[in-house]
């Protein structure tokens, strides 16, 4: 009470003028601090809004790739393994897959195969085909080789081995 009182009288002997501008001063010392408290937690929070929507975002795409990925299923089991050379095997898997080797070479156990699709997933079908027959791949390179909207064509560079 005795600070309270003091108070008063302090204040009963400034003018209107400055006791409005200590008032003020209070005033915004208050809100500044209060921002000091707030701001951290406020950009705290925006940055954990935005991390939300990239994963939001993750979690969709995550979503439609599970989908596909379900139709990828191992379409092996019950096949035999093709006796033959492996140049041979090689042969028919790619006339299975109507795709034609511009290089069909075999070099320290390593087979070495380039040929042209005009769809992206008749490549990753024939890599489907080859882990079937117990080829393992070593090297993989596709390039998009015609960039025309309604024709695509692929090359495709592949380096297999064997696994027996």
């Amino acid at each position: 009470m005795k600070l309270v009182d003091s108070l008063r009288g302090w204040s009963r002997g400034l003018s209107r003028r400055e006791r409005v501008m200590i008032v003020t001063s209070i005033i915004l010392i208050v809100l500044t601090s209060v921002m000091l408290v707030l701001e951290p937690t406020w950009r705290n929070y925006q940055q954990l809004r935005e991390k939300l929507a990239e994963l939001e975002a993750d979690a969709t795409w995550l979503d439609e790739q599970a989908k596909s990925v379900k139709k990828l299923g191992n379409n092996c089991a019950g096949r035999s393994v093709k006796n033959g050379s492996d140049r041979e095997i090689l042969n028919l898997i790619l006339r299975r897959n109507q795709l034609r080797p511009k290089v069909n070479k075999e070099s320290r156990g390593s087979h070495f195969l380039e040929f042209e699709a005009n769809n992206a997933n008749k490549i990753l079908k024939l890599m489907s085909h080859l882990a079937c027959d117990q080829f393992a791949l070593e090297k993989l390179s596709i390039e998009r080789l015609q960039r025309n909207e309604n024709i695509g064509r692929y090359g495709a560079k592949i380096q297999l081995r064997r696994v027996r």
